[in-house]
């Protein structure tokens, strides 16, 4: 259990939002979200925490009722919703970076957003916001490429 501390420390603050956001979209740096997202993790025990994150059915996050968590529906990514059905396939995220074009980048983000929402998908497991730096890493057409200012435009 002590191994799976830092991996609650990443996921929970995401599981949060996304439930938070499920009612409307979260402000950023909103002092009423944090507020909302502490209440509903003070409700939680550590092994409700934990138990959140085991997920279930292979593509959902397990809902708590005692804390109002709902199940949280995932998606692979991040050239499209690549789970629950056919689906429009976008372009790799080296090749995207490539265009250095930061509009374009954030119309195809708009789009597969659309297309995860049309499909009931809270999650999307995507873009993958890396730098490519290996050539044996198998992911690295998911990345915005090597140059660390063309990523970070890229992905924001």
């Amino acid at each position: 259990m002590r191994s799976l501390g830092p991996l609650l420390v990443l996921m929970l603050p995401a599981l949060v939002a996304v439930t938070l956001s499920r009612a409307q979209a979260p402000v950023p740096d909103s002092a009423a979200i944090e507020q909302r997202a502490n209440d509903l993790l003070t409700k939680l025990t550590l092994e409700q925490k934990i138990d959140l994150i085991g997920g279930e059915d292979g593509m959902f996050i397990r809902s708590e009722s005692t804390a109002g968590f709902p199940s949280l529906k995932m998606s692979d990514g991040p050239m499209g919703v690549g789970t629950w059905g056919p689906s429009v396939a976008y372009t790799s995220g080296i090749a995207l970076a490539a265009a250095w074009d930061p509009e374009l980048a954030k119309r195809v983000g708009s789009s597969i957003g659309a297309d995860a929402r049309a499909r009931g998908v809270h999650i999307l497991l995507g873009p993958g916001v890396n730098i490519y730096r290996a050539p044996m890493n198998g992911r690295n057409f998911e990345y915005f490429g090597e140059d660390p200012l063309l990523a970070a435009r890229t992905a924001v």
